[in-house]
């Protein structure tokens, strides 16, 4: 009986707060939307998709239970979706149009994550842990609608403190890197490095074929822009090669674009290519990357 009188209560807050609209800003809302509510609808738009976990930890400090509460606000007053259908991943939030323009990111909502989700979860526990870091990161969705205004790109850069940056010919990407002579490689993650420039954050979690992975290699190698591969073991081997069964080295595709020195795996000593394993900090997400892989 008082569950069903709590589901029933939570029923009539719900219809309650999507009548009234209410983004927890003015007086009536019924709730106030703190700091770390608006810190979960700008990551929420910017990633694309969250764990409730994610966002625990990123923004509650690891107590899921208060994220949960604010989530169920914020699902209520139209500001996120909320699904639990994917079993492994448990509950995940991204923003609805309205969470989007709140979050004031300059971004649209997101679509739902759909076959995508493992890749945008492990993006998000990737770009989330560098902040904590103190680090300055440009997700996908950002560098794209920063290069599709003209001259955006260098102020998004200025801003961020970065030097000064000449802009190549007409219609040349300056965060994405070109790949060919008309495609263009969209990094997943760009981590801005203050008064040096901009390093690729790459999160692959299966292998490609060889022929397309040589081609993102060589953008980078062209473009000169250093590059951080976290991958899953497979692709590690892909990028870096394997000892032979005599104990010799068997290169890989990195060494055959001269990213990497032959006969080794990554060195670690400079260069333009890191080659590092995947792990995430959600348990959920770790789990389900190395059944992927």
């Amino acid at each position: 009986m008082e569950t069903r009188q709590a589901a029933s209560a939570y029923r009539v807050r719900a219809e309650r707060r999507r009548r009234s609209r209410g983004t927890g800003e003015a007086r009536g809302d019924g709730w106030v939307r703190t700091e770390a509510d608006e810190r979960l609808l700008a990551a929420a738009t910017r990633y694309g998709t969250l764990t409730l976990r994610q966002a625990a930890t990123a923004f509650w400090n690891g107590r899921e239970e208060t994220a949960r509460a604010r989530v169920r606000l914020m699902t209520e007053a139209g500001l996120l979706n909320r699904s639990a259908e994917v079993r492994w991943a448990g509950t995940v939030v991204w923003t609805t149009e309205r969470g989007a323009r709140v979050a004031g990111v300059g971004l649209s909502a997101p679509h739902p994550p759909g076959e995508r989700l493992l890749h945008r979860l492990a993006l998000a526990d990737v770009g989330l842990r560098l902040e904590a870091q103190g680090h300055a990161v440009l997700t996908e969705r950002e560098v794209r609608t920063a290069e599709a205004t003209p001259g955006r790109a260098a102020e998004l850069l200025a801003d961020l403190g970065v030097p000064v940056v000449h802009e190549g010919a007409r219609g040349e990407p300056l965060l994405a890197v070109r790949a060919g002579v008309r495609a263009v490689h969209w990094p997943d993650l760009l981590l801005v490095l203050p008064g040096e420039g901009v390093a690729a954050v790459e999160v692959e979690l299966t292998a490609k074929t060889e022929s397309s992975l040589r081609e993102i290699l060589r953008a980078y190698g062209q473009a000169r822009r250093r590059v951080l591969y976290l991958a899953t073991g497979p692709v590690v081997r892909q990028l870096q090669g394997r000892p032979g069964p005599a104990g010799q080295w068997t290169d890989g595709v990195a060494q055959d674009v001269g990213l990497l020195p032959p006969g080794g795996p990554d060195p670690g000593t400079g260069g333009l290519l890191r080659v590092r394993p995947f792990a995430a900090i959600d348990p959920a997400v770790d789990r389900q990357a190395a059944r992927h892989a």
